[in-house]
């Protein structure tokens, strides 16, 4: 341990001189870098701080304003203490001079009987360089175990796993929203270690260097580059020694941040690659299904009954910065779901906003299962924002590839639709609505809409008899009377009455197929556009 003013006091030879502290009673615990014999007033000059200067006052034997002006300098320069031995030249401490140490804090010792500084100094340094050469050791150990963990590829449960064994103190990785990612816990158990984590966490302060912080005085340190921090690594109960845990802490901060770029590095790779084959694929560059099938086993992808194509649609980009950034967070969150669910995949980016997947579907086990649990783990990860749309499923991989165009066309229709009820969808759950939803914004599309039910839009402006609602339900029927007064719940007379006043304030034949197909995609995108 690094020694301190109170450890030095209570050394056999400053006992013997019968040490008594006049000020600074708080700072005892200082550490002391080093212990310096002097007698000269300009001693201030030759110091760099936490050094315990040992003197018999003759650099204090003058006037009482120059013994205050050397002790002020000495706490200007950062010195942990002053220790005098009194005798006839120096018979005590001026009171001016204590008032001053007071008032800072400064240790100020004196010596009733003489002191062999000499083996003071020899003891005191001879535990500096111990403590010296121990905390090279310890650093070396440190070393050698990330580096080490960094060869094999340590994962962070590992990393953090091997720095609370160092440390002797558990330890937690959390990320920016204060969920714990990785934990190790020693000497409790991890239900008390991780008790009411997030409320706790947010007492305590994010700061950008290592630190104690919070009303627990946990030991902090960030993770990740300077500015671009992802995650803070903790010791929620640091040990004594400040100076090797936070070494410590730091060391493993940046195990974690190089696993992550490695990880993060290989998994590019990785798409690269994937991404590539997809497009291959696509622009028909493979034409036989045997190198089709080498390539994708040679980028990880598990042989199946059969074979799915699925489309991952987010929100388009905003600018040319935004997508450069978005491909690669969404390529690796796709990625990282597929690893998570355990479904074998090739995946890459087909659009900006778009990712491919060519899925393997083990024997025994159904599309939609499969496709469940992909969008269900996507869905939980980004909280609803990405669409899985499908291609076809066929135990080929060329003609599943080819369905990839599908599966583009109704991942970006079902998004621009909005979210639903369905975790994914197929052609058949988009059909004419997607149609519609792609065209919802065309000024064609508008006009239409106008031109088909603007007499009855205005005529419910008016009145709001519910015209417009009768018209939606009796498309709904396939014009079908009797099947309308059943669900509406109306008699005959009534029902016909109010069908005649939409004819008539149409100006259209309702019972007319044609008109009923016009009128239902009018209906159709009048209604998608609110």
């Amino acid at each position: 341990m690094v020694p301190t003013v109170r450890s030095i006091l209570a050394t056999a030879e400053m006992r013997a001189g019968r040490p008594e502290v006049l000020s600074g009673g708080s700072q005892l615990d200082r550490a002391v870098r080093w212990v310096h014999v002097s007698e000269v007033e300009e001693v201030t000059g030759l110091l760099e701080g936490e050094e315990l200067i040992l003197s018999t006052g003759l650099a204090m034997s003058g006037s009482a304003a120059a013994a205050v002006a050397y002790v002020s300098a000495l706490i200007d320069a950062g010195a942990a203490g002053l220790v005098i031995e009194l005798g006839d030249r120096f018979p005590s401490v001026p009171p001016p001079v204590l008032d001053v140490a007071r008032g800072a804090g400064f240790p100020v010792v004196v010596l009733h009987r003489q002191t062999r500084f000499v083996l003071v100094t020899e003891q005191v340094h001879r535990e500096i360089v111990a403590d010296r050469f121990d905390f090279v050791r310890f650093a070396q150990q440190v070393h050698e175990t990330f580096t080490a963990l960094s060869l094999d590829g340590g994962e962070p449960d590992d990393i953090v796993r091997a720095g609370a064994a160092i440390a002797g103190a558990s330890m937690v990785l959390e990320d920016l929203n204060r969920r714990v990612v990785a934990f190790h816990a020693i000497g409790r158990p991890a239900a008390g270690l991780l008790a009411d984590w997030e409320r706790r966490s947010r007492l305590c302060p994010v700061v950008e260097h290592t630190a104690l912080t919070g009303v627990e005085g946990w030991l902090t340190t960030p993770v990740g580059n300077r500015g671009n921090a992802w995650g803070r690594l903790v010791i929620p109960n640091p040990v004594a020694d400040q100076q090797r845990s936070g070494m410590l802490i730091e060391r493993t901060a940046q195990a974690l941040q190089l696993s992550r770029m490695v990880e993060r590095d290989q998994l590019s790779l990785q798409l690269q690659a994937q991404g590539g084959f997809l497009t291959e694929l696509l622009e028909e560059r493979i034409v036989d299904e045997t190198t089709a099938s080498t390539r994708a086993r040679a980028l990880g992808l598990t042989a199946g009954s059969r074979y799915v194509a699925v489309v991952v649609q987010s929100d388009a980009p905003a600018d040319a910065t935004s997508a450069l950034r978005g491909r690669r967070r969404l390529t690796e969150r796709v990625a990282r779901t597929l690893g998570a669910a355990r479904l074998s995949a090739v995946s890459g980016l087909l659009e900006d906003d778009q990712v491919g997947l060519l899925m393997s579907i083990p024997a025994g086990t159904t599309d939609d299962a499969v496709l469940t649990a992909l969008a269900q783990a996507l869905h939980a990860e980004d909280g609803g924002r990405l669409t899985v749309g499908v291609g076809t499923t066929d135990a080929g991989l060329l003609r599943t590839a080819r369905s990839l165009r599908i599966g583009q066309h109704v991942a970006r229709v079902a998004h621009e639709m909005g979210p639903g009820d369905r975790p994914f969808h197929r052609q058949a759950d988009i059909r004419l609505h997607g149609l519609v939803a792609q065209l919802r914004d065309d000024p064609r599309m508008q006009a239409f809409v106008e031109a088909e039910l603007d007499p009855l839009l205005e005529h419910e402006a008016r009145h709001g008899d519910g015209l417009l609602d009768l018209l939606r339900m009796y498309l709904a029927v396939g014009g079908n009377k009797a099947e309308l007064a059943r669900t509406a719940h109306r008699n005959r007379p009534s029902l016909y009455a109010k069908l005649a006043r939409i004819e008539q304030v149409l100006g259209v034949p309702i019972d007319d197929p044609a008109s009923r197909l016009s009128l239902g995609v009018a209906l159709m995108a009048h209604d998608q556009a609110r």
